[in-house]
């Protein structure tokens, strides 16, 4: 195995996004990435104190639409110990102390605002885990999310408030319209060729929220894309390592 052939990667970032809102893109990149691969030991983590910003989504419209992202005291994590005497692993780890989502819509002359979305919790916990057993060559993948507190509420969620807190079960859909879907612990499966490039291989990739609109209907606006919260993500060898 050559000293530069990496093994393992991991990541992890606080929030992202891409919408599209009445033709309008707009992209939120990962807020305070990290990233590593092994060999060798990599422990890369950053913090973040606080963060508040708006985001205009339909900016030459009558009607503001707009996204508010407010979080505070985030860390994320990257790291792997390296090659040990049988295996090697990584992990991400994404965590907050408080976030806020506030989707609204200011309604023209009138300066009324209209509630599409709120998603406010505590607590935010996201990890990826991966490892790789040489010898039977077996990789394992496990992620998780959990929350404090979590209450979601709006007329993009039927009006309705919904509540959550603990250790969320993988992929729990907590609320599901055909416009509207937010899950929990969201885990996705990716397998080469859908992996990273190189012998790095199965990844899993974890979202603490995963918040999908596809074609939803608020005040005359139409609304696609996704917003993630406390992402991260592990992979293991695509290839068992040669000496």
């Amino acid at each position: 195995m050559s000293a530069t052939t990496k093994l393992v990667s991991s990541s992890a970032d606080s929030f992202s996004a891409s919408l599209n809102a009445d033709g309008f893109t707009t992209t939120v990149a990962p807020f305070a990435p990290v990233s590593g691969a092994a060999p060798p030991a990599y422990d890369q983590t950053k913090t973040a104190a606080s963060f508040d910003h708006i985001y205009e989504l339909t900016p030459a419209e009558s009607n503001d639409l707009s996204l508010q992202m407010q979080a505070t005291q985030m860390f994320n994590a990257a790291g792997s110990p390296g090659i040990g005497v049988d295996e090697i692993g990584a992990s991400g780890e994404a965590d907050f102390s408080s976030a806020h989502l506030l989707l609204t819509d200011t309604l023209g002359a009138t300066g009324l605002t209209a509630l599409g979305l709120s998603v406010e919790a505590t607590g935010i916990h996201s990890d990826s885990n991966s490892s790789f057993v040489f010898g039977p060559n077996r990789g394992f993948l496990a992620g998780d999310a959990s929350f404090h507190s979590l209450t979601i509420s709006g007329a993009l969620v039927g009006g309705k408030t919904l509540t959550f807190s603990g250790d969320a079960k993988p992929d729990t859909v907590l609320y599901s319209s055909p416009t509207v879907t937010i899950t929990l612990d969201e885990q996705r499966l990716l397998l080469p060729p859908a992996a990273t490039g190189g012998v790095i291989g199965p990844t899993i990739m974890t979202d603490a929220i995963d918040i999908q609109f596809n074609g939803a209907k608020f005040f005359g606006n139409t609304i696609s894309g996704h917003f993630d919260i406390g992402q991260s993500s592990a992979s293991y060898p695509l290839i068992p390592p040669s000496a």
